[in-house]
């Protein structure tokens, strides 16, 4: 699954605000093949807007064994997240690079030797003495970190059928991520005044914990240059409580909420416009960026074919740029009534935890059933209903009707 709010889970950290001028950081890294640099980074405002996170490659100077880079951000008064790592990190095994944020004006230098067989990166931060604190802690996490990026890997690569695999690498990954988030409690509750906990606040994903620990912060703390990302990271945990309550509401059994979400065409679809047709309705929420979602696209045009004129089905894309929607349904050719959701609203109301997720519902728009993942079980259930419904005569939609829905 791809987080709903990925971005928000490891943001923030404190800085002291400088007067003007713009950002600048300069790295030196020691054992470097290359002498170009790969540099990532975004703001909040970038979040909320739903851009793209920004990535450059910054041409190096060689000096004997050490490579310099010097990299300026743009002036915009924000407090930016980047993540720097030399070219040469592709492939398969773990990867680290280095994270640093910057502020208007700020002035950080990072001093790193790289080891290119074990892809190992050591690296220090020097112009904030907040910003070296925390990664001096960070470095204590960083074994929980590449197990935990190993395993995730390795999840990535099992099959959904393999049921007993999948959960027991998933428990071994709930376990690592509970360790890290012991180790950052237990340091905002020592460090009440000290920035760095700022840090490992935002990257909490308990909301519960973060308003707790969050009022044991001093009011300068608070109130200081990550505020901004605090305030998105209370954003993110509020929808993901409001997900979570939709969850238990939207089961199997009730009506789906409804909705009306644009349409390919520029033209609004309704989903309460399917019902009374007869026919059972299947919910498709996907992206481009779900791995599964895609593979999972010839076994989804393999039961439209099949069911054709039984089901409706409706695509309803999520987190994607309005044009990677239209090339991509264009790409596929997905046959079916295509909308996008240009929010999370839709997602919370829904209660979507994970993608893919389909769900059928019943031609008055009970939810009849709902699944998470690339389920071979979504199939089954839909030929079994799909089968006992054919021996009742399907109410039908003259042919401009259904043209339209597909638009």
């Amino acid at each position: 699954m791809k987080k709903i709010w990925v971005g928000l889970m490891f943001a923030g950290l404190f800085f002291t605000a400088c007067s003007g001028g713009r950002g600048r950081v300069t790295v030196s890294i020691e054992g470097l093949a290359d002498d170009s640099l790969i540099c990532s980074y975004f703001t909040p405002a970038t979040i909320r807007e739903r851009e793209e996170v920004t990535t450059l490659f910054v041409g190096g100077e060689k000096h004997g064994e050490k490579t310099e880079f010097s990299i300026d951000l743009p002036e915009d008064g924000h407090l930016y997240r980047i993540f720097l790592a030399p070219q040469s990190f592709r492939g398969d095994g773990p990867k680290q690079g280095m994270e640093l944020y910057l502020g208007p004006g700020e002035r950080i230098a990072v001093r790193a030797t790289y080891d290119p067989k074990s892809r190992v990166i050591e690296y220090t931060l020097a112009g904030s003495e907040a910003q070296q604190r925390w990664r001096d802690d960070e470095q204590k996490l960083e074994p929980l970190r590449l197990q935990l990026e190993m395993l995730g890997r390795t999840a990535r690569m099992i099959s959904p059928y393999r049921r007993n695999d999948s959960d027991t690498v998933m428990r071994e990954m709930q376990r690592l991520s509970d360790s890290i988030q012991r180790h950052k409690e237990a340091y905002i509750a020592a460090h009440p005044a000290d920035p760095a906990s700022a840090y490992h606040l935002i990257s909490l994903p308990n909301a519960e914990r973060f308003d707790s620990l969050y009022r044991t912060l001093d009011p300068a703390v608070q109130q200081g240059v990550l505020r901004e990302w605090m305030d998105l990271q209370l954003e993110f945990l509020a929808k993901q409580s409001a997900t979570e309550q939709a969850r238990e509401a939207v089961v199997e059994g009730g009506s789906a909420p409804d909705f009306t979400l644009p349409n390919r065409t520029g033209g609004d679809f309704t989903l309460s416009s399917l019902y009374g047709t007869g026919k059972y309705i299947v919910l498709d929420f996907w992206g481009t960026w779900c791995g599964w979602c895609m593979k999972g696209m010839p076994a989804m045009k393999q039961a439209y074919e099949k069911h054709r004129g039984a089901v409706e089905f409706v695509g309803i894309d999520c987190g994607d740029k309005e044009e990677v929607w239209r090339a991509t349904v264009e790409k596929q050719q997905l046959p079916w009534i295509n909308v996008r959701a240009a929010d999370d609203e839709i997602l919370v109301r829904f209660g979507i935890e994970g993608f893919p997720t389909k769900m059928i519902l019943d031609p008055s728009g009970k939810i009849v059933a709902r699944y998470t993942g690339e389920d071979p079980a979504f199939y089954t259930t839909l030929d079994s209903l799909v089968g006992r419904s054919r021996r009742a005569v399907p109410a039908r939609r003259d042919s401009s009707t259904r043209a339209r829905l597909l638009e």
